[in-house]
């Protein structure tokens, strides 16, 4: 063999192993990459299956504490359209002293804003799991609107309090807590004055409107939150043996 045809070889030969050491490298560093992704995506639905896990449990509350707010609400819109607030007056200043808490649903979802803003959705590889986690964040962000609009409603009915209650016997019922006393006696209110009752019996009924359609969103938001936490834990059948 001539000398330029041995070098002619070699050359290809170099190229080759050349080529080849590229070309693994390149399969090293996609699997590894492969396997960072898959790693990082488990990561992430743990992290969902924990958010939305810490919703289901929050949302009972809520729910709990909603239903009797309900209760409440009811009561005195009971006691007053029947003018029976000489009778029970310990129980209207009660129910009413719990108007302005309406007891809100804060999601969980640092997930998935984390995941909003960093462009990191691309992790996840099923479609599906995507789309069902961004329209239950889309749910939670519906429902914190109706909040904003219930926070006005309370303000407004304020001024109502304000007028028909004594602040005497609001202070003799706080205690050092989240929670109320009744008052002793059986306290009145400050008016008979029909025109005054009634506007403020107006705004209360925007306030239960919105107390009931937030009680309906809130369990609606919670029955999705079951289905979509079957839906991870079906489509990641080893999520929960990696979380112990």
């Amino acid at each position: 063999m001539s000398q330029t045809a041995q070098k002619i070889l070699n050359r290809f030969w170099e190229f080759l192993m050349l080529f080849i050491a590229i070309t693994l490298g390149f399969f090293v560093e996609n699997y590894r990459e492969g396997l960072y992704d898959k790693e990082k995506e488990k990561e992430i639905i743990v992290s969902f299956i924990n958010d939305i896990e810490e919703d289901i449990k929050e949302l009972d509350i809520v729910i709990q504490r909603r239903e009797i707010r309900e209760t409440r609400i009811d009561s005195i819109l009971y006691i007053l359209n029947n003018d029976l607030q000489d009778n029970f007056g310990r129980n209207l200043y009660y129910y009413a002293r719990y108007l302005p808490r309406p007891f809100v649903f804060w999601a969980n979802n640092t997930t998935n804003e984390e995941l909003k803003y960093s462009g990191n959705f691309i992790l996840i590889k099923n479609q599906k799991i995507i789309d069902v986690l961004l329209e239950y964040d889309d749910n939670y962000v519906f429902i914190d609107f109706i909040r904003q609009r219930e926070e006005y409603l309370v303000r407004r009915l304020f001024d109502q309090i304000n007028v028909l209650f004594d602040p005497k016997v609001f202070d003799e019922m706080n205690v050092y807590d989240i929670e109320f006393v009744y008052p002793s006696g059986n306290p009145k209110i400050n008016t008979k004055n029909r025109e005054i009752i009634n506007t403020f019996l107006s705004n209360l009924h925007y306030v239960k409107t919105v107390n009931v359609g937030q009680l309906g969103l809130f369990k609606k938001h919670q029955k999705r939150a079951k289905e979509i936490l079957e839906l991870l834990k079906k489509e990641y059948p080893n999520i929960d043996i990696e979380r112990e």
